[in-house]
């Protein structure tokens, strides 16, 4: 069964790998200083990334390679910042990941090397709490002396979506949004949100996919809402997206809190001998974190009541070990 990618990833680059988009994404969120000197062209989207491996869970990037006004280019690499809570780590991170470009833009000829095309570092930060990582690589060295202080880079821009005004996120209304959702505010603006996302288009389903995957929401409650509102289409995308998401084992990554919200509304019987939604979610998690499960785990939770697996699916994230799981049985 293939992996769904990660949620935040996939609505990430979503709404910047189309050009227009991400050209009114820098005209809206560049210094001017800046977004003066790009050509009127859109941006060429880099194709690979640069996020380490182990980090590709909580950051996405992007690199776009831009033309100037005074006929040479440039490159602006949004780097996006998914953890719920700010990674003090991140400009060290980010220096990083802008040597890597600047070596692949030098290849093996050392004429390049003299030439190295400027990078303009922007983070893009949707979580909570409040920005309190340092403004730049400068600023994480012990030195008052500048003589000392030798950089890669001497900051990024800094686009905090949820300390941002809603009307300030976008010009453009799809790439607005993708951010209220980014913001986990989509429920609140549903009607500005299917407004502004056609139907039938990609990014209509991404967004409501990220919803699903991501937002902690009653399927029951949110159809009846979009019934509510008129929003027919999205009340049956909904049900399309949910059953895929179920068929493929509810994604990787999803909060527990989530597949239970899925499995609440959508769990379907399997073939005979299979367990449904729920239960099949629950082996699934119990086997990534401790490995093979016994035959009467197994059966156990086979013949085990809703809540009985609500109670499991509370404690498999932070239990030491399978028994610690099922200590949380409660009698009925």
């Amino acid at each position: 069964m293939a992996e769904l990618h990660n949620p935040h990833d996939t609505l990430f680059r979503a709404l910047l790998s189309d050009p227009g988009r991400a050209r009114d994404f820098l005209r809206d969120h560049l210094p001017n200083t800046i977004a003066g000197q790009l050509a009127p062209a859109p941006p060429e989207i880099v194709e690979g990334g640069f996020v380490d491996e182990a980090l590709a869970g909580s950051q996405s990037d992007l690199l776009m390679k831009v033309a100037l006004t005074s006929g040479t280019d440039a490159f602006v690499y949004v780097l996006a910042e998914h953890k719920s809570t700010p990674d003090p780590a991140l400009p060290l991170q980010l220096a990083s990941y802008m040597v890597r470009i600047w070596k692949r833009c030098a290849g093996t000829g050392t004429a390049r090397l003299r030439a190295l095309p400027p990078i303009i570092p922007v983070v893009v930060y949707h979580g909570a709490p409040p920005w309190t990582v340092p403004d730049s690589l400068r600023d994480m060295i012990a030195t008052d002396d500048p003589d000392l202080a030798f950089l890669p880079g001497a900051g990024y821009i800094l686009r905090n979506l949820r300390a941002m005004e809603i009307d300030a996120l976008s010009r453009n209304a799809a790439l607005k949004a993708g951010f209220i959702t980014l913001r986990r505010q989509a429920l609140a603006f549903l009607a500005e949100i299917a407004g502004s996302l056609p139907e039938g288009t990609d990014l209509r389903r991404q967004v409501l996919e990220y919803v699903l995957r991501v937002y902690n929401v009653d399927l029951d409650a949110l159809r009846a809402t979009l019934r509510t509102g008129g929003h027919n289409e999205l009340e049956a995308l909904m049900g399309t997206i949910a059953e895929t998401l179920l068929e493929q084992g509810k994604a990787e990554g999803l909060k527990a809190g989530e597949a239970r919200g899925l499995a609440r509304g959508e769990a379907k019987g399997k073939a005979e001998g299979k367990v449904e939604g729920k239960a099949e979610t629950l082996g699934r998690q119990l086997e990534r974190r401790f490995g093979p499960l016994p035959r009467d785990i197994e059966t156990r939770i086979a013949a085990a009541e809703p809540d009985r697996i609500e109670a499991w699916l509370d404690a498999v994230l932070d239990a030491p070990d399978l028994a610690t799981v099922f200590a949380q049985d409660r009698p009925h």
